[in-house]
């Protein structure tokens, strides 16, 4: 392909939308010799070539060998490009484009990911420069591939088909919206006029990998990943093609340490649940418990038997709810034959369910926690097609198509086997079976109009489709226990519910997404449709580019957010004694979360359920414009300045019923485009405005540059269309029911689960589109009122200086800052405010008689993040490709990317370091030519025989270290506090570190007690302590075999976590339980060994 553009009169020049890949630059002028220079060209970034033209005949020619300078003379972004080559020569796990990100300045992986489920392509949540992972960008080919519901890639590109990928985290072109934290762009390759391509071969198995450190156990393994390209001319000079394949076939191991019951708790002996003796100390108050039988100044706390004898209370001392008042005072401890805590009968429904559940077969005969080691093995297919056609047309115009289809199967089971569930194994995320088909469709036409005006259009879509369902559907296992109304004969409510059995030797089993990460049974599809007409004009020393970006999005989703069988939650409460609690002062609890299950009396009972029959559905269409310039001011100084405007249209209800919120202010139901009720809810076009960009590049010598840049960014949240999700699974087409206690010694319904719980609710919707709000029905709505709603928006800037020291080799410091605002949370609005008495009275929406979750919409989030971030970067050069970066930063905020709040009512008082907030990060990619064999500085005169055995390695790696990222420690029982927080705080009370933490005891539970001051939170802040830093070290070996001229084999052993080293997890940061302070897991996977082959041609 051949370019042809003219220098101005201060002989400056410019040529834009060019394909990445090499370039010849040659420069002609009559009287001079022809000037000839090499030049790389990457996505989105400007190449800068100077030329020096001598005089001469014009049959002479001047050629610059030098290197194209990696210096960015002309923008202000802060950026990082990986090429293709650097792409295929890093060991890279499963191959998956999206764990380079890792590696850019300011990037932490998010805390929790997405269930592998509804992410089987991988994407990795990273947040970039302290924002959530869901304000990242990614664009293949200029077109969108983010998904707008998940926040993360559609496609994951096969790295065969990638010619570069760049990352900008800060201060983006004003092209660029809809993204807060990194931008990232990929580009696919083209054909060319030379036939080339590839194939590869990647394996792992179990019999090369490490055993886990916790589970003692090496899964089986045996994952393949192959496939190839091809690419050429269809037609010399015009029509080319470029072809990709890649498939996974992945049977995977798991393994994990989890609780289940004893022989003695299934027969109701909780013996073993007695705790410390809680006592009466008048002079000493916080001297409440006691290991051993108090005496002295600790009068014990006695309290009735069921039998009638008096016995001294104990913490986990289970009292008959039966007994006694509402409120949990006045109640009989259970005894049998003179003993506390052996129940005289159970029930025997709740017992038929246990049966499910293994014996404990890990631990000392006898251990209620952590007693149990399973194992399993997940099944993953994935087939994954790229095609790409490039055309010629013209010398103005070219042409591109690409296509991407990705099919994905996955089963894999609970701990529990297939049926009974339970918690997911490590590394699986998930137990379930998933269907999902990922497709991405791009198009683009340029047209040179002049030398000086170029005119670009685009239009892209994608879908994003998956199916979910539980493992065990159509089976009734609760039914057949004799429960009613749980399995009730609808094939979405088959399989086993969800039972979390909290507290001491609590454990949890059945399917859901706080079990397993199952949220099925599940249907969603989302399509996304975008145009785009950017036009390109060369003026002066003014570079000016303005468009418009045209985005229409279609949303589907059926989630089961709660199961659809039941979620039914068992605490200590129900069989507590409100007396003897309140005599601990919150040093101490009675009850039992396991015989309030072997009661069948639950605390909390959710479901989801079909609604009026409506099916969801969204429509949004969002209006992007922008305008932006590049001044070359001076020889030395660049400005770029321009600006984007945001206009986000209502979503609206596809057709009627397709969408419904509430209105706080009468405490109905609204059903989009029924009767009066508008099919956008009442939602306005939101004019999220202006975003003014603006940057500079100062060439302070010829090898330094300073560049500074300000700017600010929409984003309108992860959440599906702009106003999050919940408009198309809220009443009254999906209904959350939610039965709750009112107090936390009630059950959450009347009578058991042995008589049922109450029948959801579904009442008709009115002619005026309207209906009451049923009670226990959980609902979303939009912050009051709707107009109020703002746009997320970041405001960013960055100060930087660059020097390069040799062509290859270039070094930068930058501060880089930010500040999120108006970020998207949704708080319950309905939870009780702190206080005395029944919790009911005390929620916003009882006026209406309402007592269930009710969550609003809104915007009550900002975060913050400041940090020091360097960067060394070196080219190809003498064999080695390297890149170096290190940060020193904060990141802060009010949750975890909208979760997490502990008191909804109080938002600034969850303000603290966020969950990814690792102060020093710092990581090396490297790849470098080892100088043994021909060629090559040390035996370059070797024979064939030597230089196959010792001669051609290449020495690859990735190097990440982190330090201790921030957690917060809860409490389970807090009785003084008298509410319903999220989670609850503790009060600090003593030194929480200890000398030598490990994964026995990372830090001292005991410096923390419930909540002492009636109806506060705990004194203990959010990121208050700091779990174990990380190291890892992914190493690779390759040689490249030549068959022939252009035909090479290149064979590579690639090492992941290289020296094994166990990056401990979080430890259970719930002070009050028996595993507080332990750890259980490890953060990342033990080492696992990989061989590839790769033929290229």
């Amino acid at each position: 392909l051949t370019y042809q553009t003219r220098t101005n009169a201060d002989g400056n020049y410019i040529q834009t939308h060019l394909l990445a890949g090499h370039y010849e630059v040659k420069v002609t002028a009559t009287g001079f010799s022809e000037f000839v220079a090499k030049a790389d060209v990457q996505v989105d970034a400007s190449t800068r070539v100077d030329a020096t033209l001598a005089l001469g005949r014009a049959a002479s020619t001047v050629n610059v060998s030098a290197e194209t300078p990696m210096l960015e003379t002309d923008r202000s972004e802060v950026s990082t490009t990986l090429t293709g080559g650097e792409l295929e020569k890093l060991p890279v796990l499963d191959r998956n484009l999206t764990e380079l990100l890792l590696v850019m300045p300011g990037a932490q992986m998010n805390g929790w990911q997405h269930a592998s489920s509804e992410n089987p392509q991988g994407g990795i949540q990273i947040n970039v420069n302290g924002q959530f992972f869901f304000t990242n960008g990614f664009l293949i080919d200029g077109t969108e591939n983010n998904s707008a519901i998940l926040g993360i890639a559609v496609i994951n590109p096969n790295l065969d088909s990638l010619q570069d990928f760049k990352v900008s985290t800060s201060n983006y072109d004003a092209e660029f919206g809809q993204a807060s934290g990194a931008m990232m762009q990929a580009t696919t390759k083209a054909g060319t006029n030379r036939l080339h391509g590839s194939l590869f071969e990647y394996l792992r198995n179990d019999k090369l990998n490490a055993a886990d450190p916790f589970a003692g156990l090496r899964p089986p393994l045996r994952w393949n990943q192959f496939g190839g390209s091809m690419g050429g001319p269809l037609r010399k000079d015009k029509l080319f093609g470029f072809f990709d394949y890649q498939g996974t076939r992945r049977h995977t191991g798991g393994a994990l340490i989890t609780t289940v019951p004893t022989k003695a708790e299934r027969a109701g002996d909780l013996r073993a649940l007695l705790g410390v003796y809680i006592c009466t100390d008048a002079a000493h108050p916080m001297n409440t418990t006691s290991p051993t039988p108090c005496s002295g100044e600790q009068a014990p706390f006695v309290v009735q038997t069921t039998e009638g004898s008096q016995v001294p209370a104990q913490a986990g001392t289970v009292f008959d709810p039966a007994s006694g008042s509402a409120d949990g005072s006045g109640r009989k401890a259970i005894s049998t034959g003179g003993e506390v805590n052996i129940m005289p009968s159970v029930a025997a429904p709740m017992t038929k369910l246990l049966d499910f559940l293994p014996p404990p077969n890990f631990g000392a005969p006898g251990d209620i926690v952590n007693n149990y080691v399973a194992s399993g093995v997940e099944i993953f297919s994935n087939d994954q097609y790229d095609g790409r056609i490039d055309y010629n047309l013209s010398e103005k115009s070219r042409l591109f198509g690409r296509y991407t289809i990705s099919d994905f199967t996955k089963h894999a089971p609970g701990a529990f086997g297939e049926e009974a569930g339970g918690p997911a194994f490590t590394g699986f995320n998930f137990a379930g079976q998933s269907l999902a088909r990922n497709q991405s469709f791009a198009l683009g036409y340029t047209y040179t109009i002049s030398p000086t005006l170029v005119a670009d259009f685009r239009f892209g879509a994608y879908r994003y489709r998956v199916r979910v369902q539980p493992n065990g559907v159509g089976t009734a296992p609760a039914a057949d226990a004799g429960l009613p109304g749980l399995n009730t004969g609808a094939p979405e409510t088959s399989g086993m519910p969800a039972l979390y059995v909290n507290g001491d030797g609590g454990f949890d089993f059945g399917y859901a997404l706080d079990v397993n990460q199952c949220n099925c049974p599940l249907k969603e599809t989302e399509n996304h449709f975008q145009w785009v007409n950017n036009w390109t004009k060369e003026k002066g020393n003014h570079t000016i580019k303005w468009g418009a970006d045209i985005r229409r999005a279609q949303q589907q989703r059926v989630p089961s957010d709660s199961h659809r069988s039941g979620e039914i939650t068992f605490t200590d409460g129900v069989t507590g004694n409100a007396d003897a609690d309140n005599a601990a002062a919150g040093n101490a609890t009675t009850g039992s979360a396991i015989a309030s299950y072997l009661l069948g009396i639950p605390s909390n009972f959710a479901r989801y359920f079909t609604g009026a029959g409506f099916y969801p559905g969204l429509r949004q269409t969002r209006l992007f414009f922008f305008a932006q310039d590049s001044w070359r001011a001076t020889p030395k100084l660049t400005v770029n300045y321009g600006l984007r405007y945001e206009n986000y249209l209502p979503q609206v209800a596809a057709k009627p019923g397709g969408a419904g919120t509430f209105d706080p202010s009468t405490g109905e139901v609204m059903a989009a485009c029924v009767g009066s009720v508008p099919c956008s809810l009442g939602i306005k076009a939101y004019n999220a405005g202006f975003a003014p960009r603006l940057g500079l590049a100062y060439q302070l010598r010829p090898t330094t540059i300073v560049r500074a840049g300000f700017g600010q960014s929409y984003n309108a949240s992860a959440l599906g269309a702009v106003f999050g999700q919940s408009p198309d699974y809220d009443p009254p087409i999906t209904n959350g029911q939610q039965e709750n206690q009112p107090n936390i010694y009630a059950p959450a319904f009347p009578g058991s689960l042995l008589t049922g719980p109450p029948l959801p609710p579904n009442p008709p919707v009115g002619a005026n589109g309207r209906y009451p709000l049923p009670d226990g029905i959980n609902v979303y709505y939009f912050v009051d009122p709707p107009s109020s709603y703002r746009i997320p928006l970041a405001e960013f800037w960055n100060l930087t200086v660059q020097h390069q020291f040799r062509p290859s080799l270039t070094a930068e410091a930058a501060y880089v800052g930010n500040v999120g605002r108006h970020l998207y949370t949704n708080p319950n609005t309905n939870q009780a405010v702190p206080g005395p008495g029944d919790l009911d009275p005390r929620r916003r929406f009882f006026k209406f008689g309402l007592t269930q979750g009710i969550f609003a919409a809104c915007n009550c989030d900002n975060s913050s993040y400041n940090a020091m971030q360097a960067k060394v970067q070196k080219r190809a050069s003498n064999g080695l490709d390297l890149l170096l970066t290190y940060t020193y930063s904060k990141a802060m905020t009010n949750s975890e990317g909208g979760y997490g709040y502990s008191d909804n009512l109080n938002i600034r008082g969850d303000h603290g370091p966020a969950g990814w907030d690792h102060t020093h990060a710092l990581t090396l990619t490297h790849s470098y030519d080892l100088p043994v064999g021909r060629g090559r500085r040390w035996a370059s005169a070797a024979n064939r025989f030597l230089d196959a055995i010792a001669g051609g390695w290449r020495f690859n790696g990735v190097t990440t270290l982190l330090s201790e990222p921030a957690f917060t420690p809860y409490v389970s029982n807090a009785p003084l506090l008298n509410t319903d927080f999220n989670s609850v705080r503790p009060d600090i009370v003593g030194n929480p570190h200890v000398s030598d933490p490990n994964r026995d005891l990372w830090f001292n539970p005991n410096a923390y007690t419930s909540p002492q001051q009636p109806f506060h939170n705990g004194t203990a802040s959010k990121g208050s302590l700091r779990g174990p830093a990380q190291y890892l070290l992914d190493l690779a070996l390759a040689k490249e075999f030549v068959i022939r001229e252009g035909k090479t084999v290149e064979f590579r052993w690639e090492n992941f976590n290289a020296f094994n080293h166990t990056n401990l997890g979080l430890p259970d940061a719930t002070v009050d339980e028996s595993g507080a302070g332990q750890i259980t897991y490890a953060a990342t996977g033990m080492r696992q060994m990989q061989f590839g082959l790769h033929f290229r041609f």
